[in-house]
């Protein structure tokens, strides 16, 4: 149920401008031609004739700020957390969020055709009775009721080009239909999203001078075949039942050929050995999901999703040696493990006055069956199993008509249960996780968000499990004694929205206190795995800006800037010294840009990135990675007319989406100091390009 007022938008009128300088970016202010005076804003679907869009990915990028939530895979569901909760989606389709996780709304953006679309909602308020908490802007999709019979399909077929492997098709089709009050849909698509990667690799004795070079060549190709179908159907009482499945066949491979020489006298490369290996991760997903909604008396509405899925694994890598022409197994490790969830959510919203609370439970069932082995070593069996549990309450209230209050109570309990080769071990936790946010619209333009929450990581059950780390030639052992981590998150954010559709702006600062925080801990005197290694802290912010060009006369080109700045600090459970969080990025620039040409079926854009250096820190590992400004790439498009588009895409196209990793391996623990070689790898992305063809029937 949404109870905000709202403002509707038609069309853009351009409007006086007045420019504000960001960092070297332009971002636009506009003087109001028409004042927006509520929270949120409607897009009805004649705003995106303009755009010529085709798909509901075309719709959302051209909303300002569309496409980060794009970027985001639209709050996908899918994450790696188990179970539903009530965050994580930040698209919803008809007020409601998928009940899938492989199946997820990031894989739907793309097969709901622009047809299908009445009308886009914004809502920047506390979404109650959607069974959503949110930070930012919903994205509430409504799709067009079916009236008698009316059906339409997509089509979508692409050729990827990368010299020196084949080129690989892509194809994308679906089928909607309605007759009365069932609506249903299936689609079928193939991706295959080849890439190569060529990495040169100077190998350093423990004072940095030349010992070898290695050149390696990696190509990566998918054969990814994937089913899915949804059903909805409304009764006359009201009731509304939703269902749908996805099964798919995906085959990973990688191919990996690393020529290797010496350095002799005056830098003269002598040629060594070659190392082959091959990589295959091969897998079948299944998963049925649906949602059954409807009245219970003056108590409210009752909504209860389920989800069922499972996926059967095999992975195997090998990688051999060849030195004068004599082949030698070098390493290989096999993997065949089985993964299934189970989830039911129930929650009921009953609105008592200017109240609204949503209450319910939720249990999440899920386990893995893995059978391993590295090189000759005997077969080893772990079956991991975590039974959750929830216990649910949240209470919205509109306090003043600029006040909104969002308060949220969950309880969860769960069990994991281990047995790896006859050794079980058995563990209990319990977690309340409390969340307040207050949204004060201090003009109908601006809004301030004040959040406190604490939430609890959900283990990854692999983790539990050795692996291998083909990049460090080393075994992540698995840890039974793992634990969640717990983190207290506080943030203030500010929005703008400017006026006639002409972009935003927000601006987020948050900071983060963390529990048993995840990361490689010592096992034994010289191994490692994943643990808890105690208590850090991170400090955000986020800054994200998009403008129209309308004051220069282009109203449909969008530019689209975004910045996080982060710093954090916990201790290196090898060394005893304070360090940075893993992989933490202190500076992280996006930038994207789209026009669609006035007056004409005409449409380019970019995007790009660039992150500063990151630290890595293993027990006998110091790594330093440098990225480079990346491309990820730039794009045209043609209508034909408007249901048919032709698209040209390149990607890393100027060669220079590379980065750099300075490694330093000791013997033993870091903590000794005893260096024993240094890799320096320069890696880099061969340039692919995509022609692609779309319609609509």
């Amino acid at each position: 149920m949404i109870t905000k007022k709202t403002v509707y938008i038609s069309r853009f009128v351009p409007g006086r401008a007045l420019s504000l300088l960001w960092a070297c970016v332009l971002v636009v202010n506009p003087v109001a031609a028409q004042e927006q005076d509520e929270s949120t804003v409607i897009y009805e679907s004649s705003y995106f004739a303009q755009y010529n869009a085709v798909t509901l990915t075309d719709m959302i990028r051209n909303i300002p700020g569309g496409d980060t939530i794009l970027r985001r895979g639209g709050g996908s569901g899918g994450s790696n957390n188990r179970g539903f909760g009530a965050s994580d989606s930040q698209v919803l389709i008809n007020g409601r969020r998928m009940s899938g996780k492989i199946n997820n709304m990031s894989t739907a953006l793309a097969r709901i055709q622009a047809a299908q679309v009445e009308r886009i909602e914004l809502i920047r308020g506390n979404a109650e009775g959607l069974d959503i908490r949110n930070e930012g802007t919903i994205y509430n999709v409504i799709l067009q009721e079916g009236a008698g019979n009316s059906s339409s399909s997509l089509l979508d077929i692409g050729l990827t080009e990368i010299d020196g492997m084949a080129t690989e098709p892509a194809v994308l089709a679906s089928y909607n239909a309605s007759r009365g009050p069932l609506e249903f849909g299936f689609s079928y698509q193939y991706e295959t999203r080849p890439r190569l990667n060529k990495v040169d690799e100077d190998v350093l004795n423990a004072d940095r001078t030349p010992r070898e070079y290695r050149f390696l060549f990696n190509a990566q190709t998918r054969n990814n075949h994937i089913f899915t179908g949804n059903l909805d159907y409304e009764f006359q009482s009201g009731a509304i039942l939703q269902l749908n499945g996805l099964v798919s066949d995906n085959d990973s491979l990688s191919d990996r050929v690393e020529d290797q020489f010496l350095i002799g006298a005056g830098g003269i490369q002598i040629p060594s050995s070659i190392e082959e290996g091959e990589f295959s991760d091969l897998n079948q997903e299944f998963e049925v999901g649906g949602a059954l909604e409807f009245d219970v008396g003056t108590l409210g509405r009752l909504k209860t999703m389920f989800v069922l899925n499972r996926t059967e694994n095999d992975d195997q890598i090998i990688q051999d040696e060849i030195t004068n022409d004599i082949r030698s197994r070098l390493f290989s490790s096999v993997a065949d493990y089985d993964e299934g969830e189970t989830i039911l959510r129930s929650a009921m919203t009953t609105v008592l006055g200017r109240h609204t609370l949503e209450y319910g439970a939720e249990a999440a069932f899920n386990t893995l069956d893995r059978t391993f082995a590295f090189n000759s070593d005997p077969l080893e069996n772990a079956i991991v199993e975590e039974d959750r549990y929830e216990l649910f309450v949240t209470h919205s209230i509109l306090l003043t008509e600029k006040i909104s209050l969002q308060s949220a109570l969950t309880e969860e309990y769960s069990t994991i249960f281990q047995d790896r080769e006859g050794q079980t071990n058995e563990r209990s936790f319990r977690y309340l996780k409390p969340r307040v946010e207050l949204r004060y619209d201090l003009t109908p333009a601006d809004q301030f968000r004040l959040l406190t929450e604490r939430t609890v990581s959900q283990l990854n059950l692999n983790d539990f499990v050795a692996s291998r780390n083909v990049d460090d030639d080393t075994i992540n052992f698995g840890n039974p004694d793992l634990e969640p981590q717990s983190t207290w998150s506080y943030s203030l954010g500010y929005e703008r929205r400017f006026d006639n559709d002409a972009g935003s702006i927000e601006v987020k600062a948050g900071y983060e206190d963390i529990s048993d925080t995840i990361d490689k801990i010592l096992i034994g005197t010289d191994d490692s795995g994943i643990g808890n290694i105690g208590s850090a802290w991170r400090k955000t912010l986020e800054t994200n800006i998009n403008t129209r060009f309308g004051f220069i006369g282009f109203p449909s080109a969008v530019l689209t800037f975004s910045y996080t700045y982060e710093e954090s600090e916990t201790t290196d459970p090898f060394t005893g010294e304070r360090r940075s969080l893993r992989y933490s990025t202190p500076d992280y620039f996006q930038v994207s840009f789209r026009h669609d040409v006035e007056g004409t079926n005409f449409a380019y854009g970019f995007n790009a990135h660039r992150r500063s250096g990151r630290l890595r820190q293993d027990v006998s590992l110091f790594e330093v990675t440098d990225f480079e400004i990346h491309l990820g790439s730039a794009f045209v498009e043609y209508n034909f007319t408007p249901s048919v588009k032709l698209g040209f895409a390149g990607s890393h196209f100027l060669n220079e989406d590379g980065r750099t990793f300075d490694k330093t391996f000791y013997d033993g623990n870091i903590a000794d100091g005893v260096i024993r070689r240094v890799d320096f790898q320069d890696w880099r992305i061969d340039p692919d390009y995509v022609l692609s063809l779309q319609a609509t029937f």
